[in-house]
């Protein structure tokens, strides 16, 4: 048994509680601790959980079945599990089933302490091992789950975002601008040449062309708009406007002039990045599209040959 599990003795009687205490310590638990009431046992859970709560039942003030729904709710919190026992002069089989039923895990008579109390120790240290050693499972899978999931939305090159976070985000920015107002704005930028590069450069050299084009858009927008990189040769930035006026062509040359200026040494030369851009807007009064609906759109007016910018907005 793992008598290294926290244990908690809640007696507001000195004598009962360094009783069981003793009894414990001699057993080989070596994590126990002592509270004399229910609010003074909670300010220890809270500050350190116990994988088993020993109380007495009769207590001024906080009884034990008080304590045991509080405990249960700190749990709920804290995702763990403690193990509560509660003791009693009392034996009859209605006070044991009204302990269960307010979420007790066990009961146990004061008069049978000395030949009870160990055994059901015993028997709730693999009870609260089992249950805590499973929460955390879960908690390590959920956390794997995250962690796979922030992964699967993320360009392993630039470190933006991927087709996938590009239409949660935009999903997003939508739904804001269906409850708040303003406008959604979506720029699209393109590596016009970037398929070419891509066949006859080495990959590291056209991976560095991609990494210096993503960081000098990054730094080119404002801080709460988001860059993404749904595809390899196409940028996007998305942003919430206070209106369409805020989306158009001319506000955003500075794009085209800030990128432009891009040189990257590579083995084979110096590289300049060559990109066109496309801005589109959508807002109330033309309608809410879909993300693949103003991407679409938005594409649509992409031009093949690098320095062009065009603009459009949904519903218009």
């Amino acid at each position: 048994m793992d008598s290294a599990l926290p244990v908690l003795v809640v007696d507001d009687a000195r004598f009962s509680r360094a009783i069981i205490t003793k009894s414990l310590k001699e057993a080989g638990f070596r994590d126990v601790r002592f509270a004399a009431s229910g609010p003074e046992a909670l300010a220890q859970l809270e500050e350190r959980p116990a994988d088993i709560v020993i109380s007495d039942w009769i207590m001024p003030g906080m009884d034990g079945l008080e304590l045991t729904r509080k405990v249960r709710d700190m749990d709920d919190i804290m995702d763990h599990f403690t193990y509560v026992m509660l003791m009693s002069g009392e034996a009859e089989n209605t006070i044991v089933t009204q302990a269960f039923e307010q979420g007790v895990d066990d009961f146990v008579s004061k008069g049978a302490l000395r030949t009870h109390l160990l055994p059901r120790v015993w028997a709730a240290c693999r009870t609260a091992g089992y249950n805590n050693s499973l929460l955390a499972s879960n908690r390590e899978l959920r956390e794997q789950i995250a962690s796979l999931e922030r992964r699967n939305m993320i360009d392993p090159l630039t470190g933006l975002g991927n087709s996938r976070f590009t239409d949660r985000a935009l999903s997003d920015i939508l739904r804001q601008v269906a409850s708040r107002g303003g406008a959604a704005c979506l720029v699209l930028v393109l590596l016009t040449d970037y398929e070419q590069l891509a066949g006859a450069l080495e990959p590291a050299d056209s991976n560095r062309i991609v990494q210096a084009s993503a960081a000098r858009l990054e730094q080119s927008v404002r801080p709460m708009d988001v860059v993404t990189r749904p595809r390899p040769e196409l940028f996007a930035v998305l942003m919430h406007q206070e209106s369409v006026e805020n989306c158009r062509a001319e506000c955003f040359k500075r794009l085209l002039q800030e990128l432009g200026t891009i040189k990257v040494e590579t083995m084979s030369g110096i590289h300049p990045v060559n990109i066109s851009v496309a801005v589109g807007a959508a807002h109330t009064g033309g309608g809410i599209p879909t993300p693949d609906e103003l991407m679409e759109l938005v594409q649509g007016h992409l031009g093949s040959e690098s320095g062009n910018i065009a603009d459009c907005v949904w519903g218009s």
